[in-house]
């Protein structure tokens, strides 16, 4: 938590933001994000408004920040609203995710998960060249998905299940990326169990979890547009998203480097396989030089990187 809270406050204070300059004032900010894709992204928005309205009344002298913007209309009480509300979502995630690696749910030694870990959290700090109040809070609730469901994995206890369904409705009303957790959880089911039962039924109830709260606020306002609209050619013809898509493919190929072992490496491929949907989403409506948008995905990779594949009871018949 304190190397997490380090790194970030060093590069929120320590470098000038270009890339999201715009929205560093309440008036266009609520412009870009009360409208299109963003407006459903609830969570976070009214979170970052919330911090922002009790920044405005305490008395505060912004000036000993000696913030230096590169709009002029930038607002010191709105960049620190971004920066206390993502370094508040980083320290829970490094904090939760270095909780769960060290338990025997994982492999390796406890340098190798110190490690796994940094490394989560620098990738975090380096992406936030685009500065945005819901991408850290994602991982958070990302990360708090498999810390419940790895106990429905190993238990398959209803309780497990139906806390990991209402963490990913939360989730989803943060962020559509939200999906990925029922990747995620379709890969581990599948490893232990195959395509039975004890697999489906769980992976019905994720699914059903996500999709109904994704359709039904978009029925609620009535409109499923994207505010980019189709930008697939200019990801596949412009060389700053050339550079993104490159990003995808060195850190994809790290977590397949690090794996502890060959069916770890299996699982990687088949969660990256089953996110193809979200995948297909940030080619078609995203922006690939904003690498942020492979975070999720490097960070369950590196968990299942890790991950022990053998069950409680074999675990103990090995130990004896």
């Amino acid at each position: 938590m304190l190397l997490a809270f380090t790194v970030n406050t060093v590069v929120y204070f320590g470098f000038g933001n270009v890339y999201s300059s715009r929205i560093l004032n309440m008036q266009n900010f609520q412009e870009q994000f009360q409208s299109g894709i963003y407006q459903y992204r609830i969570l976070s928005g009214y979170l970052l408004v919330w911090i922002y309205e009790i920044l405005s009344t305490l008395p505060i002298d912004f000036q000993v920040f000696k913030l230096k913007f590169f709009a002029d209309n930038s607002d010191p009480k709105m960049f620190l609203s971004f920066y206390l509300l993502n370094t508040f979502f980083l320290c829970l995630s490094a904090a939760l995710m270095m909780r769960m690696m060290e338990t025997r749910n994982f492999l390796g030694t406890s340098t190798e998960k110190i490690f796994a870990v940094a490394t989560v959290v620098f990738s975090i700090v380096i992406t936030q060249f685009v500065i945005v109040p819901y991408d850290i809070s994602s991982y958070f609730f990302l990360l708090l998905f498999a810390w419940i469901f790895f106990k429905y994995y190993h238990h398959q206890s209803s309780l497990f299940l139906g806390l990991s369904a209402v963490t990913l409705i939360l989730s989803t009303f943060n962020r559509e990326s939200a999906a990925i957790s029922v990747a995620f959880a379709a890969t581990l089911l599948w490893s232990k169990f195959g395509w039975r039962r004890k697999s489906i039924l769980p992976i019905a109830l994720l699914g059903f979890s996500f999709l109904g709260t994704y359709l039904a606020m978009r029925f609620l306002a009535h409109s499923f547009a994207t505010n980019d609209g189709n930008l697939l050619a200019q990801n596949l013809s412009q060389p700053k998203n050339f550079l993104g898509i490159l990003f995808w493919l060195v850190f994809f190929g790290f977590t397949l480097l690090v794996s502890k072992n060959l069916e770890n490496r299996k699982n990687i491929l088949i969660f990256h396989l089953l996110s193809l949907p979200y995948v297909a989403m940030c080619f078609y409506s995203g922006i690939m030089y904003e690498v942020r948008l492979y975070i999720p995905l490097f960070i369950s990779g590196l968990l299942l990187a890790f991950i022990n594949n053998i069950d409680d009871e074999t675990q103990v018949n090995v130990e004896r």
